[in-house]
């Protein structure tokens, strides 16, 4: 008899009451889920569109989105060309002229139009209370640092640009790149260093550094360096061909008038003119630019996408998570009946 009285106590019905609460928590629930999946969705689509517009808005340098830009070859030009496209916006594409560069420190030399030094040393850093040796182009300041993590006080070298005095491109007009275009020459590429760059060494460095990994290295181990270990790469570019996109100026390509121009910190700002690698046309020149400004807006789309369908997800989730106990106890109750 008590085994009948117990089955007959479990399989009696839920009283109304307590289903109607809990009619009135899933209710609840499913309205914050939906309000949740849906804010997420529309927080994250305003992102996604303000980003849109800024591209949008941005035109290219000295041009609106649907002018079409006489495209000429540097190798090619003439004088009567240049009297042509005089003080208008065009697309030059032509190989640059290259010079002899001298890294004078360092006895390197490189055939190109740009070369940049930089240097690194191993230093102890401090994270919270734990510290960590890494490579840094900086001094770390020690001073505050426990007995024995302390930095060298100076870098032992600096940091250098050589820039060739006159950039060019290869033909018999000889368009010059006036200086305002330099900061948009940024494609420099590692120029590897060799056994035979030690020898160029001057002697007062002579015996000190080594090629370790195209680079020269002043150490004992560059897989377990030690602080104070110093590492030399340089980069450059060559004799490349490149597309500029400016403004043609008694020979010279100099950056576009632009409407849009700011002042930030009391510099003059504005994107008037653009330097690409290789030898592109309009359609290509924009899809660089467009790709540069996307980059720097951060976010794509499919990742926007990702975060909503990653939040619904676990929405979905918690959703079933919280109704788990009463949707089991709904499918006993069915049997039992």
């Amino acid at each position: 008899e008590g085994k009948m009285v117990r089955s007959q106590i479990t399989s009696l019905p839920m009283p109304a009451g307590v289903y109607s609460r809990r009619s009135m928590l899933q209710s609840n629930a499913l309205r914050w889920v939906l309000i949740i999946v849906l804010g997420s969705a529309l927080v994250m689509s305003a992102r996604y569109w303000n980003n849109h517009r800024k591209r949008i808005d941005k035109s290219m340098p000295c041009s609106g989105a649907t002018d079409t830009l006489p495209v000429l070859d540097a190798a090619k030009l003439s004088e009567d060309d240049l009297s042509k496209h005089e003080g208008k916006a065009v697309l030059i594409r032509g190989a640059l002229r290259a010079g002899e560069l001298l890294d004078k420190e360092f006895g390197l030399t490189f055939r190109g139009v740009y070369l940049r030094r930089s240097i690194e040393m191993f230093q102890w850093t401090k994270d919270g209370s734990e510290y960590h040796k890494h490579w840094y182009p900086y001094v770390i300041d020690s001073v505050s640092f426990t007995r024995g993590h302390l930095n060298p006080l100076l870098m032992p070298f600096h940091d250098e640009e050589h820039i060739l005095d006159e950039i060019s491109l290869l033909g018999d007009a000889a368009i010059r790149v006036s200086s305002e275009l330099i900061p948009q020459f940024s494609f420099a590429h590692r120029v590897p260093i060799t056994p035979s760059d030690l020898e160029r060494l001057p002697a007062d460095l002579q015996g000190t550094f080594r090629v370790v990994h195209d680079k020269f290295f002043r150490g004992r181990d560059i897989h377990y360096p030690s602080i104070g270990d110093v590492r030399v790469h340089f980069a450059g570019i060559a004799a490349v061909n490149v597309t500029i996109l400016a403004t043609l100026k008694d020979h010279h390509l100099v950056p576009c008038p632009q409407a849009n121009t700011a002042h930030v910190g009391g510099e003059h700002v504005s994107e008037s003119a653009l330097v690409v690698p290789g030898i592109l046309d309009q359609a290509q020149m924009q899809t660089a630019f467009f790709q540069s400004i996307d980059h720097g807006l951060g976010v794509p789309w499919w990742l926007y996408l990702l975060g909503v369908i990653h939040v619904a997800c676990f929405a979905v989730l918690g959703f079933f998570a919280f109704f788990w106990g009463d949707l089991s106890q709904r499918i006993r109750d069915s049997r039992s009946d």
